[in-house]
């Protein structure tokens, strides 16, 4: 009847709508096929079909608090180090000093030098009725004390503003004086331009007041009104950050720091002045210099930086070379070569130099090496932290000087210099009693590149020899590259290009 045909409508639907979700020949088809021909008129399955599925099924464990569980052991508590420092928190302050995916957590451990360990103590198996979380902190004394101040300065931020002694001299803390209308611009938004300073120097840092002006708003200097940056970490990281947090601010208001190409007060923070070559230098940019050394996004700077392995940072239109005696003098002659490859091809004279790799490249091969205004060669600076550029042909001597160029220059003497007269360079630092003489490159046409007629000569600077060894490697491969495709195209820039 009616009855009849609608149900078996519906079984045949039902198999359907199951058969279409599994894949044939799959063994569950098959035992559905098996099942819905023994099915009766119903479209019901026989029962012993029905068990045969259900053991097949797999078993759920038991819930917790289920009888099977009620007799299983007490989880055993967690062992502690005994040397480890414990600080006990609330719930609510372990999650702040947790941070957003355990940042906050692994921030404090990084600059500090310890280890954190974060304990639930509800969940670690401790004695009934504990509430709350304890962090453990482990590593040598001064990591731990390190790490036990860090954690109260952030637990105080969750609270209201830190309060610190500014005149303690301790030595993992520097402080800025930041001016009250350059605050917000040095956080950011939501502080993400202090949390990417930190994370680019490995430093914690924070705005703070001074101890005995809690209570009051801000801290008046003079006829300004500022506040206390405070930055923590090694003495490298600190002033790395340092120097980013001044460049932002002289940005913001230039002459706040900066008188001309002087600094009003000269950096003095603590490990400054000891018995090492540490130190700072200063290297003013003349007139479109500054543009060109910083580059797009400051990646021009940050190469440099990252192949003498020295900090970099402009302050207004001053570069600020920090780090050892090596890196600021390698720092110093990077600059100089990128500020000449503005005027045209030069010549490096690279005896005695331990911070060098030269690679001979076929003339033929040099524009695909270097690829179109540089950017080959850029890449390779990039994925090596080096700084490349091919050398000039050395300068003739004096006794075979060639007569075009002299009738070149004697020109120039009648025509008072037309310009290519040097000029004094009275940037600190530069040699000869601090006046370093700075000639305008010939033209291009009167000093030709290369080595020699059928090759180049690529120069690879870094610090680091294996860095520069992966450099030659990747220029290298090019040229192999290049002979394989039959040496035919190019692209031109010889690494005049930023």
């Amino acid at each position: 009847g009616l009855g009849t045909s609608t149900r078996a409508a519906q079984v045949q639907h039902r198999r359907n709508t199951r058969s279409s979700a599994v894949p044939r020949g799959s063994p569950r088809a098959n035992r559905r096929l098996k099942r819905d021909a023994m099915s009766d008129a119903n479209g019901s399955p026989p029962r012993a079909m029905e068990e045969e599925d259900a053991d097949r099924r797999p078993q759920r464990s038991p819930r917790e608090g289920s009888p099977e569980r009620k007799d299983a052991p007490a989880r055993k508590e967690r062992e502690r180090d005994p040397a480890a420092d414990i600080v006990k928190i609330t719930d609510v302050d372990a999650a702040f000093v947790l941070g957003k995916g355990g940042a906050t957590k692994r921030k404090i451990a990084r600059v500090s030098g310890a280890t954190l360990e974060i304990v639930d103590l509800k969940s670690a198996g401790a004695s009934s009725g504990m509430e709350g979380a304890e962090i453990e902190i482990t590593g040598t004394p001064a990591a731990r004390q390190r790490a036990k101040d860090y954690v109260g300065y952030v637990l105080s931020q969750r609270t209201g503003p830190v309060y610190i002694d500014h005149t303690m001299r301790r030595d993992d803390l520097s402080i800025v004086m930041v001016p009250m209308d350059c605050v917000g611009y040095v956080m950011g938004r939501g502080g993400q331009v202090l949390r990417d300073m930190e994370n680019e120097w490995g430093t914690l840092m924070f705005f703070a007041k001074k101890k005995e002006d809690e209570g009051k708003d801000a801290l008046a200097d003079g006829d300004k009104v500022q506040e206390i940056l405070a930055i923590f970490g090694t003495r490298r990281s600190r002033r790395g950050a340092e120097l980013k947090v001044m460049s932002a601010v002289e940005h913001k208001m230039p002459g706040h720091f900066l008188d001309g190409e002087s600094l009003r007060d000269p950096l003095d923070q603590p490990g400054d002045g000891e018995d090492d070559d540490f130190d700072y230098d200063v290297f003013p940019f003349r007139g479109d210099e500054f543009s060109y050394a910083l580059g797009g996004r400051g990646s021009t700077r940050k190469k440099i930086a990252s192949a003498a392995n020295c900090i970099l940072e402009y302050v207004g239109q001053v570069a600020f070379l920090a780090g050892n005696e090596r890196q600021r003098g390698q720092c110093r002659d990077y600059l100089d070569w990128l500020l000449k490859q503005k005027e045209g091809e030069f010549y490096v004279d690279v005896s005695g130099r331990d911070d060098v790799t030269t690679v001979k490249v076929p003339t033929k091969s040099v524009g695909y090496v270097t690829g179109h205004k540089g950017e080959g060669l850029r890449a390779v600076e990039a994925s090596t932290r080096t700084f490349c550029f091919t050398n000039g042909r050395p300068p003739a001597p004096d006794d075979g000087a060639d007569d075009a160029m002299n009738d070149v220059m004697n020109d120039a003497e009648k025509d008072g210099g037309n310009g290519d007269e040097e000029e004094e360079d009275n940037r600190p630092g530069a040699e000869n009693d601090g006046a370093r003489k700075r000639g305008r490159s010939p033209e291009p046409r009167m000093k030709p590149r290369g080595g020699s007629d059928d090759h180049e000569v690529v120069l690879i600077f870094g610090d680091d020899k294996d860095d520069r060894e992966k450099a030659r490697r990747m220029i290298t491969d090019k040229v192999r590259d290049h002979a394989r495709h039959g040496g035919g195209g190019g692209g031109g820039g010889g690494g005049r290009k930023r």
